[in-house]
């Protein structure tokens, strides 16, 4: 069965076998079909490209016309180039003639604007002038309104007395009448009853005794009556209203002549403020065609400023010069101050150390005419006396030493001095210095703690003081005085208002320290060693101090 079928298979395909070169019909057809559409391409092509030829050439005689109309314009341009070159040239000799007519123009400005500067100047000081006046008018105005502000205030105080016053009047009428009222009730409530009671006892009474004629009299004479009361309270109520009336026209003519005088007050016052104020009008439209003419001037003057800017850098250039001059001035008067502080600072030294070894001195001598005058012979006693003497002088030197003068700061000098000084116009007395030389008032010894110790040379109660001097010092130009703390005791001088427990206290703290001899002293022995009693010697040290001092 397998080999019969390989059989067949091969049979068919040698029937279907064709040559290789041959093509089939499809791709006939395929083939003649591009060539058709490519030969219909290639004609529209042709016919396009017929077209763009055709355009090619209209387009190359257009640019032909255009090239030819561009030389035309190049040529027309040229010809209008040149013309205008000759107008530049007319015009630059135009543009040198009107610098110059420009230059002559500045030249007669120049001249123009220093006059319209001083017309400037001169209707400045008039308008200031003006001004001031103005401001007085107005200061005056000011016052009028203040004054009626004052007046109106017044009236209307005046006004709420006025109605405090209807109040008051209104409830005190209506209190009247109100208690006029209830008394004519009561009043009347009272007579109809006594008239019920008189009638009810009357018609008793007549009904026995009278007719019937005086009946009828009766009645009318109540009807009467009755008629008669109606008349009163209407004559009451009118009576009444009249005072009313009065009252309020009173009140309302005394409102009228205030309202009238206070009228014609306001009215004058109305008129004057209406001329002020036409015055400040016609003033205030003068001064506005002033100010336009001024900004018109100060326009002019501000095309000037050029030149005066020049000069002012040639003026600053000067100020710079004399600058470093003041400088060099100023550096000198400094090196000057500096050593006139130097100097006085090196005076006054001097001075302290002079004043130094006179309170030395005078404290030796104390000592000696103590011991002359108390003439102790014990070696031991002159031996603490000695000693004594010598830590006082010790101490003192000490104290010298640690209150030195501190050297005194430099004053600083002025850069420029004032070309005007004080009382040059003549309004203020000119200042007179006054060449007051440094003195120092010394007080020695004696004259601190007086002649009391030579005089009770023979009191056993005389004591040695070891003290360390208070120098006073009176400078007239010192500034800031050296604060001297004394470590050391010192006799004090007390003013009169000063209690003795002071003294005695000071005494205390000085026995305390071994300083003061235990021996007592009495009373004006203390305050004449403590200087609060100054004997004859010492007050005639004081009035020989006092010119020093001043």
């Amino acid at each position: 069965m397998a080999k019969g079928k390989g059989k067949k298979g091969k049979k068919g395909k040698k029937k279907v076998e064709k040559p290789e070169g041959a093509l089939t019909e499809v791709d006939k057809t395929f083939y003649e079909l591009t060539i058709t559409d490519l030969n219909r391409k290639l004609a529209r092509l042709r016919s396009t490209n017929n077209d763009l030829e055709e355009k090619n050439g209209a387009l190359n005689e257009k640019l032909t016309k255009l090239d030819e109309d561009r030389n035309d314009v190049i040529i027309y341009l040229k010809r209008i180039l040149q013309e205008r070159n000759d107008e530049i040239g007319e015009l630059k000799t135009g543009v040198t003639k009107l610098q110059e007519a420009l230059e002559q123009d500045k030249e007669e400005c120049t001249t123009k604007t220093e006059q319209m500067e001083n017309d400037y100047k001169q209707m400045h000081e008039q308008l200031t002038s003006e001004i001031k006046l103005l401001e007085g008018k107005l200061n005056a105005l000011e016052e009028f309104r203040l004054q009626r502000e004052d007046l109106m205030k017044k009236f209307e105080a005046q006004e709420g007395e006025m109605e405090e016053q209807e109040i008051r009047h209104k409830r005190a009428l209506y209190e009247i009448e109100r208690k006029f009222i209830i008394a004519k009730d009561k009043l009347k409530k009272e007579m109809e009853a006594r008239l019920l009671q008189l009638s009810t006892e009357f018609q008793d009474a007549t009904e026995i005794r009278i007719a019937a004629t005086t009946h009828r009299v009766i009645r009318e004479n109540i009807a009467v009556n009755n008629e008669l009361d109606e008349m009163l309270t209407v004559h009451k109520r009118l009576f009444s209203e009249n005072q009313e009336m009065k009252h309020r026209d009173r009140t309302l003519k005394q409102q009228s002549q205030l309202h009238c005088i206070e009228k014609n007050k306001a009215l004058s016052k109305v008129r004057v403020q209406g001329k002020v104020i036409d015055q400040l009008t016609a003033e205030h439209e003068s001064m506005k065609t002033k100010l336009e003419r001024f900004k018109n001037i100060e326009i002019e003057i501000h095309n000037t400023r050029e030149d005066h800017y020049k000069a002012q850098l040639k003026a600053q250039s000067l100020e710079n010069k004399i600058r470093i001059l003041e400088q060099n001035l100023h550096s000198a008067r400094c090196a000057i101050a500096t050593l006139e502080t130097q100097s006085s600072y090196y005076q006054a030294e001097a001075i302290r150390l002079e004043e130094v070894l006179l309170e030395a001195v005078g404290s030796i001598k104390e000592a000696t005419k103590v011991q002359k005058a108390q003439k102790i012979t014990d070696r031991a006693t002159l031996a603490v006396r000695r000693e004594n003497l010598l830590n006082h002088l010790f101490k003192l030197m000490i104290t010298a030493k640690d209150t030195k003068i501190k050297m005194p700061s430099v004053a600083s000098v002025s850069s420029t001095e004032s070309v005007y000084k004080k009382g040059d116009l003549g309004f203020v007395p000119p200042e007179t210095k006054h060449l007051r030389p440094i003195l120092r008032a010394i007080r020695t010894m004696e004259s601190q703690t007086g002649t009391s110790l030579e005089e009770d040379s023979g009191d056993e109660q005389n004591r040695y003081i070891t003290t360390s001097d208070r120098v006073l010092e009176t400078k007239a130009d010192e500034e800031e005085a050296p604060k001297e703390e004394d470590s050391e005791p010192s006799i004090v001088f007390f003013d009169e208002n000063e209690s003795v427990e002071e003294v005695e206290e000071s005494v205390a703290l000085l026995e305390e320290e071994g300083e003061l001899d235990p021996t007592p002293l009495s009373g004006a022995q203390l305050l004449s060693s403590m200087g609060r009693l100054p004997s004859a010697a010492e007050k005639s040290s004081k009035t020989e101090t006092k010119p020093a001092s001043e």
